[in-house]
């Protein structure tokens, strides 16, 4: 065939030629006008960057007339072959095709040889990581120690898959994806070489679409003047790149933004009638919701690429929202883009994430969030200290000690417990604030009202209590003073306390190794929780740790396993933790009994 596509006409032909590899092509030029030429290159990065085509600007340079040189003549016999991949002394050879140990062993042999006209042999291998692991054994020692004049050339997509072995014998270089404004200023230059009409904005999505290759993007310029002749229209290209029409985002987001579900709705319409894939339009709405915070936070700094109506009016909508709610947005619609895949109706998918979009509150609403949560923390620390009406100083009132307080783990968001208490909240992926577990497993019946703990400084803050219950307080109290070192604990248990010992098992190896070397600092916290100075063990459960002195049996007994199950029950009917579901809007994913029952409030116990 006479006609070659753009990718073979337009393929550089010296070093100033290549496109978006400055840093590959200044230390190649470098290292050709200082003669430290290596005996082994390795060019890696993705499709169409230039791989191959920098292996033979290197090898015109080490063999042309006037060389070795960085800019090659282009016209002698040496440099010519080279193009025209027919040179006798530059041998490119396929990967995938000769990737077995005998191909390597007749490499091996041919490169014994000297040149047969050119000053190096140059072997170049394209995709070399599909050699199998027997020929690269096979090509180590020559790879290490070549023959005189010769040089090695491996260019690949997957450098990770060619073992360290070979790798460390070549010089690495990595090519980089080519920015689309640089792709788009050299389909410029070839649309005007060919007398091709076509607008920037055009180019621009030409580049986009090419994702970093400069071969796919002039393959994609090749086939829309196959497609519309001389004179390319806007609408043309998005035809032949299936585009999805920039206004129908703006629209979809807009109404998001001004929580207009409706429109949203009716815009997600338009892009449906229109053929749109559904995972298409969420990921092209997710790159539009990126600029839309780059443009936020950095209006100025050209992060955004687009004609420049296009970001003009993204800048005008991102003025009109909060960045937060934005990030909020770009989250939201990310965990729903990962169930397209598996959703028997996607389009159903992405419209009931649009929908969360446009009702997506604004910072104020979260600002009111946080409070009502900061509320119940309290109210549930309250119920946890007890049964004490707000720790002895109005309702919600937070507790003078942490000691006295429950252990203060995060809350694990329930799995399964009610139909109801499954709805996610769209704000709560913003929302961090750790709420203290307050363990509610109330008795049937009410019981008398349990007495205020005392602080932990009052040197008594586990007197009389189960040992359980004591090893809760004591971690709460610590994680206050030694948040690293009490973490330690959780998996572990009391095993004896007496006024002068106290005794803790680990399950983790690990840890009572960790603990050990730090008894002094866990002694120092535990004086000051039990109000005098004593002295701390750690045992290893399993191996040499005794059982609690507790009347501790092997197993629970089918009464224990009853009632510990008729607990469970009564944890989710509980009144405090269905306040939480509906405050927070979460779902449980675990249920632990605790270590010591609350009893629920009085009738006249104050709220």
């Amino acid at each position: 065939m006479s006609y070659l596509v753009f990718a073979r006409k337009f393929r550089p032909a010296s070093f100033d030629e290549v496109t978006g590899q400055d840093a590959v092509v200044t230390t190649l030029r470098n290292a050709l006008t200082g003669g430290r030429i290596a005996h082994a290159f390795c060019f890696a990065g993705p499709r169409g960057v230039g791989k191959t085509t920098t292996a033979r600007l290197l090898a015109k340079a080490l063999n042309c007339a006037e060389g070795p040189t960085a800019e090659p003549c282009g016209k002698c016999s040496s440099c010519t072959e080279v193009a025209k991949s027919s040179s006798m002394d530059v041998l490119e050879i396929d990967g995938a095709s000769n990737r077995g140990i005998d191909d390597v062993k007749q490499l091996r042999e041919s490169v014994q040889y000297n040149p047969a006209r050119d000053r190096y042999k140059v072997v170049i291998i394209d995709e070399v990581h599909m050699l199998s692991n027997a020929a690269f054994n096979a090509l180590l020692k020559t790879l290490e120690e070549p023959p005189p004049q010769s040089l090695f050339v491996f260019c690949t997509t997957n450098p990770e898959k060619i073992p360290f072995t070979v790798v460390s014998r070549c010089q690495r270089y990595d090519l980089r994806r080519i920015p689309s404004a640089e792709v788009a200023a050299h389909l410029a230059e070839i649309a005007k070489a060919e007398g091709i009409e076509i607008s920037r904005p055009s180019l621009l999505a030409i580049a986009r679409a090419g994702d970093g290759s400069m071969r796919d993007a002039q393959t994609l310029l090749d086939q829309l003047i196959a497609f519309g002749g001389t004179e390319i229209a806007d609408d043309r290209v998005a035809e032949v790149l299936d585009l999805i029409d920039r206004q129908v985002l703006v629209r979809i987001l807009r109404a998001c933004i001004e929580a207009d579900t409706s429109a949203a709705l009716e815009a997600c319409g338009q892009a449906w009638d229109s053929g749109v894939d559904a995972k298409r339009l969420g990921t092209e709405l997710l790159r539009t919701l990126r600029d839309l915070v780059v443009l936020r936070v950095a209006p100025d700094r050209g992060l955004v690429e687009g004609a420049d109506a296009d970001v003009k009016e993204l800048t005008e909508l991102a003025g009109v929202s909060e960045e937060p709610r934005l990030r909020r947005m770009f989250r939201a619609l990310l965990r729903e883009q990962e169930d397209l895949a598996w959703a028997p109706d996607p389009f159903a998918v992405l419209e009931m994430a649009v929908v969360r979009l446009a009702t997506m509150p604004s910072g104020d609403q979260v600002e009111g969030l946080l409070a009502r949560i900061d509320a119940l923390e309290q109210r549930l620390r309250g119920d946890a200290a007890g049964g004490r009406p707000g720790g002895g100083s109005g309702g919600g009132a937070r507790p003078a000690a942490s000691g006295a307080a429950t252990p203060r783990k995060p809350a694990a968001a329930p799995r399964g417990a009610s139909a109801a208490a499954k709805t996610s909240a769209p704000v709560a992926e913003e929302v961090s604030t750790p709420l203290a577990a307050a363990p509610v497993a109330p008795e049937p019946t009410p019981e008398p009202e349990a007495p205020a703990a005392p602080a932990a400084t009052s040197g008594n803050a586990a007197a009389g209590a189960p040992l359980a219950t004591a090893f809760d307080r004591l971690c709460a109290f610590g994680q206050d003073i030694n948040r690293g070192l009490f973490a330690a604990l959780e998996s572990g248990e009391l095993l004896e306390q007496t006024a002068e010992l106290v005794r803790i098992g680990l399950r983790s190896s690990t840890a009572a190794r960790r603990l050990e070397n730090r008894t002094q600092e866990l002694e120092e916290v535990c004086a000051q929780f039990f109000g005098h100075p004593i002295r701390v063990t750690i045992e290893e459960l399993g191996r040499n740790a005794e059982a609690p002195k507790q009347g501790s049996q092997t197993g629970p007994s089918p009464e224990v396993a009853a009632n510990a199950r008729r607990q469970r029950q009564e944890a989710l009917q509980h009144p405090a933790v269905n306040d939480a579901l509906d405050v927070l809007r979460a779902e449980i994913l675990e249920i632990r009994p605790s270590a010591e029952r609350v009893p629920e409030r009085g009738p006249g116990s104050a709220s």
